[in-house]
C-alpha cells in the first residue's frame, strides 16, 4: 500500500513539472535554411522576454527556431 502511495504521487508531481519543463523554449517555426533561422532569431530574441535563440536542424531537413527566456 505504501509503495503504492508514492508511485502516485510520484507520478502526480511528473505530471505537474513535466508541462514546466517541455515549454522551457518557444518554438516559433521552422525554415529552408539556416540563414533565414537566424535572421528571425536575432529579430524574436530582441522581443521582451527573450534573451537568445537557437537553430536546430531536424531529421527532416528544416531548421527550428527556439526562443529562450
Amino acid at each position: 500500500m505504501r509503495t503504492m502511495l508514492i508511485a502516485a504521487l510520484a507520478m502526480g508531481a511528473f505530471a505537474v513539472l513535466a508541462p514546466a519543463v517541455a515549454n522551457a523554449d518557444d518554438v516559433e517555426g521552422n525554415y529552408a535554411t539556416m540563414a533565414a533561422c537566424q535572421a528571425d532569431g536575432a529579430v524574436g530574441a530582441g522581443n521582451e522576454g527573450y534573451s537568445t535563440y537557437t537553430c536546430t536542424q531536424g531529421d527532416d531537413g528544416l531548421y527550428y527556431l527556439s526562443l529562450q527566456p
